[in-house]
């Protein structure tokens, strides 16, 4: 169990919150596919309310951009999610760079309260109904590149002590079945990853053809094209178009040629 301060820890849980976060813990044990990861986190919502979650695995580079190399959406808005992914606003955003440099409790209100977080990325969460976020994070684990955060969030959240204290335990759990997710993941043939719709705008991306220019092609429209791009971006770990190309061509999941 990771623990920072142990003794501030038990003054913050109580004795059914213990109880809670042990039978956490043993689900995360038992975790074997993105389906169990998922399903946890309902539960969690028994301890720490929220109305929406995600988990996204990686690092930084370098340059201190963030390199996101697996997520997993467990209810976030999708259309938020490809509106962000679209922008590129993982690597401008206070909250996610911060996260991925001390992998400590983040919350969008002191951010904008101290105003490290760009005024178009909240509105963008106010659009959806997301107010509030609260992310935490788990350094890499020994023999291992990656880190992760996790962000809960809502309309109407708070941050507490005590839901400091459930997310201090809890995460590294949670990080060690999300870290084990995507080394399976990346053994799998990419063919059982993406949907048939996402592979044709894989296709028509790798000619170089805009998101209108796909959407008068497929007949749908762009905001759907958008939608399954940041799918994609999603599925295949990358942070944008090109290397969604790149890396589905490597996989086999398109032609090269």
């Amino acid at each position: 169990m990771h623990v920072h301060d142990s003794a501030g820890l038990r003054s913050r849980l109580t004795g059914n919150d213990a109880i809670r976060l042990l039978e956490l813990i043993g689900l995360c044990l038992s975790c074997h596919s993105e389906e169990d990861f998922i399903s946890i986190f309902p539960k969690i919502g028994e301890l720490f309310p929220f109305d929406f979650a995600i988990a996204v695995l990686g690092g930084l580079d370098k340059s201190h951009g963030v390199v996101p190399v697996h997520t997993v959406n467990i209810s976030f808005p999708g259309e938020w999610i490809s509106e962000y992914q679209l922008k590129n606003y993982h690597q401008e955003d206070s909250i996610v760079l911060e996260s991925f440099r001390s992998f400590d409790v983040q919350t969008w209100s002191v951010a904008r309260k101290n105003l490290f977080r760009k005024k178009e990325i909240t509105s963008l969460g106010m659009d959806f109904g997301m107010r509030e976020c609260c992310t935490h994070g788990s350094k890499p684990m020994a023999g291992r590149n990656h880190g992760s955060m996790f962000c809960f969030s809502s309309a109407v959240m708070k941050c507490t002590s005590r839901h400091r204290a459930v997310l201090d335990v809890l995460t590294p759990h949670l990080h060690m079945v999300l870290s084990d997710i995507y080394r399976k993941n990346s053994h799998l043939d990419g063919s059982m990853v993406l949907s048939a719709r996402e592979k044709e705008v894989l296709e028509w991306l790798k000619q170089g053809k805009s998101s209108w220019e796909i959407a008068a092609i497929l007949k749908i429209s762009e905001r759907t094209v958008n939608f399954h791009v940041g799918n994609i971006i999603q599925k295949l770990g990358v942070v944008n178009r090109a290397q969604a190309v790149a890396v589905a061509a490597r996989s086999g999941l398109i032609d090269i040629n």
